[in-house]
């Protein structure tokens, strides 16, 4: 669902369970975010800490117009 989130795991070489390690939840919890979009704001925080990305950069949607990488920094 958040293809920029997808390559920057595949970047890092890290599966869902590494990832969902990061957040604190399983591999089978990290899969069902994807899939639903349903991240707490504080696993969004997380994530945007360790890849060191803008949220709308790596939560950006399939579809949605294209934002620089860096635009919030």
């Amino acid at each position: 669902m958040f293809p920029n989130l997808l390559k920057m795991m595949a970047q890092r070489g890290l599966n869902d369970g590494d990832t969902g390690r990061i957040i604190g939840v399983s591999r089978t919890a990290f899969g069902r975010k994807m899939k639903t979009g349903s991240f707490r704001p504080d696993e969004c925080r997380e994530l945007c800490r360790y890849f060191g990305k803008p949220f709308d950069y790596l939560f950006a949607l399939p579809g949605e117009a294209p934002c620089r990488e860096n635009a919030l920094r």
